[in-house]
């Protein structure tokens, strides 16, 4: 029965492709904010093909179909995708076509219009998906949405109420907000009249509010169009509570029904100057092209530079938060070990116990991510999440791979530990310690002013490198404060990419977490969310350091001790006693307190 529906809803799509002469169209995982969770109202790719993974492009010509997907997924598609006339390519195999040659290789010489979903699709990103396409294939960008006619039951624009982040949780107004974005694009192109920005979380930094409209990511659809004297919010007026539209009042900031930006940009004369990110959808500057709107890309967008820099309220929150969440950790930590010899455990079991005792902690307003709770072999999953369908129970040996976090009213949080349930083998506590050897060393890290993500995640695998170790992904991301998990500009990882070669500066949050994965055995990450902090100057410059925000004991039960250097045993020791100092007072229960004692005891 499924197999026949998106069989259906791809001959209809057919038709519609028909109707607006199109050979091929393609339907990304994204929505008009480029956002990394999806609405379910643009989850238009998933509804069309059947396959629910969080990333991939399906392309439909008017006789076959293929949908592109990574490693992290190639299970699930095939099982998911079987029998619907859909293709699965899996990204990065050999002898695998990218989007553009396979459609290079469909299309008839008459018959080769290939249409982009505008909305959900930007200029940057059509270009990456269909670079090396024939000259002679025509690329259009659509403006209408055929789902809202083809999605029967397609489910509502989400409208969550706004919630206000006061000024003493922030540290800055909203209207100084606005400005600085405001100066800071006009400094770059001096005649720019509107600033446009689509981008979700940017919206909710800049206005200072937060919402629930994505999942673990507080924000709420809209476009903000900012400008010298007068800022406009499009968003559902629903969601505007009386305490929002005082604060709003109070910016300078009117708002307009969400669907409505686009009669705003056609109510403007014509040769006036929009300014916006190259990551805006295609539909946004084809509205103003076709209003005669000049439309300015700013090379170097100013926002997510400006967020990435916590001002000191900013970065109190984070440290509060921490502690909130380390109370968490070590009431969780200190029921995992008994329970894994009772037999009491799960992978998803392990996920609800974490989450009911952060639920428990002040200011708590849900988790930052899905949790990744991998025991065994499904610890070498990266990107592992246990449903009931592969919940395995954790049992008393081997590594429980744990990355969670959590958001609160003051901060947001990411963390991973990886805890022996028990007796371990001699590759799993050598992988163990080669991580943690890595994860100190980026730590405690002390670099000039300037240094790249790309230049400091040499120190995050020197050792594993060393033993013929590695990892895949990135060694660090940004972390927003009370906004995303995963926040730009800046990364530490080790490939040449635009995130990897961003300058760390004072202020910015970056997570440090190496890993080793043994494909069908375990999986060991070790993960702190550090702050850049002053690092002192010498006669040769500026100089910035990591402060470590994270509060949790290490598991030191799997550790080589004859690996670790004296420096790296006074590093732990040292990082053991702030945690110790700091989250003991928070204690309330005497058995939690005397296992963070022992958690956190010096090692010789």
């Amino acid at each position: 029965m499924r197999e026949s529906e998106i069989k259906s809803r791809l001959f209809h799509l057919r038709l519609w492709m028909n109707e607006e002469h199109l050979s091929a169209f393609i339907v990304p995982t994204t929505d008009p904010h480029n956002s990394e969770y999806t609405p379910a109202y643009w989850m238009c790719r998933e509804w069309l093909t059947g396959f629910t993974g969080s990333a991939g492009t399906a392309v439909i010509t008017l006789r076959e179909a293929a949908l592109w997907t990574d490693s992290r997924y190639f299970l699930q598609a095939e099982a998911q995708l079987a029998d619907t006339g859909i293709t699965l390519m899996r990204e990065g195999c050999e002898g695998v076509p990218t989007i553009a040659q396979w459609i290079n290789s469909r299309l008839d010489t008459d018959l080769n219009t290939v249409g982009v979903f505008a909305q959900v699709t930007s200029a940057s990103a059509a270009h990456d998906m269909l670079d090396g396409l024939n000259a002679n294939t025509e690329v259009v960008p659509v403006e209408t949405d055929p789902f809202t006619l083809l999605w029967q039951g397609r489910p509502a624009l989400p409208t969550t109420p706004l919630a206000v982040m006061p000024e003493s949780t922030t540290g800055e107004s909203a209207r100084s907000k606005l400005h600085r974005i405001f100066n800071a694009v006009r400094a770059q192109r001096p005649d720019t009249d509107t600033v446009m920005v689509s981008d979700l979380s940017e919206i909710a930094w800049a206005l200072n509010m937060r919402a629930s409209d994505i999942p673990y990511n507080p924000l709420f659809v809209a476009y903000l169009a900012i400008r010298e004297n007068q800022t406009l919010l499009f968003t559902a007026k629903q969601r505007i509570t009386p305490e929002a539209a005082s604060a709003l009042t109070a910016a300078g900031v009117t708002t307009r029904p969400y669907k409505t930006w686009d009669h705003f940009l056609e109510e403007m004369p014509e040769g006036v100057v929009v300014a916006c990110p190259d990551t805006m959808n295609m539909l946004v500057t084809a509205v103003c092209k076709r209003q005669g709107l000049e439309v300015a890309t700013i090379a170097s967008w100013p926002v997510p530079m400006m967020k990435s820099i916590k001002n000191t309220t900013e970065q109190q929150g984070f440290r509060e938060a921490m502690e909130r969440d380390g109370v968490a950790m070590v009431r969780f930590l200190r029921r995992f070990y008994p329970a894994v010899t009772q037999g009491l455990l799960s992978e998803v079991k392990v996920d609800e116990w974490l989450t009911a005792l952060r639920s428990e902690e002040k200011g708590f307003e849900g988790l930052s991510f899905a949790t990744i709770a991998g025991y065994g072999a499904h610890g070498s999953i990266v990107h592992y999440e246990a449903t009931p369908e592969t919940d395995v129970p954790i049992e008393p040996h081997g590594l429980l791979l744990l990355d969670s976090g959590a958001q609160y009213d003051c901060g947001t949080t990411d963390i991973t530990r990886t805890l022996a349930a028990g007796p371990l083998t001699d590759e799993e506590r050598r992988a163990y310690t080669l991580v943690l050897k890595g994860h100190l060393a980026l730590q405690h890290c002390r670099f000039p002013h300037g240094t790249t993500g790309l230049q400091l995640d040499t120190a995050a695998r020197y050792a594993m490198w060393q033993q013929g170790y590695d990892f895949g992904h990135g060694t660090g991301h940004g972390v927003g404060h009370r906004l995303c998990v995963h926040e730009g500009p800046q990364q530490v990882r080790k490939n040449v990419r635009a995130c990897s070669l961003v300058p760390l500066a004072e202020g910015m949050t970056i997570t440090d977490e190496p890993g080793i994965y043994a494909a069908g055995h375990f999986g060991v990450r070790i993960e702190n969310t550090l702050l850049v902090v002053d690092g002192g100057e010498t006669e040769y410059g500026r100089f910035l350091t990591f402060e470590p925000l994270t509060l949790c004991p290490y598991d030191l039960t799997p550790l080589c001790r004859d690996m670790l250097t004296d420096t790296e045993v006074a590093q732990l020791n040292a990082y053991h006693a702030m945690v110790r100092q700091r989250l003991l007072p928070r204690l309330t229960d005497e058995t939690d307190r005397q296992w963070l004692i022992r958690a956190t005891a010096p090692m010789a």
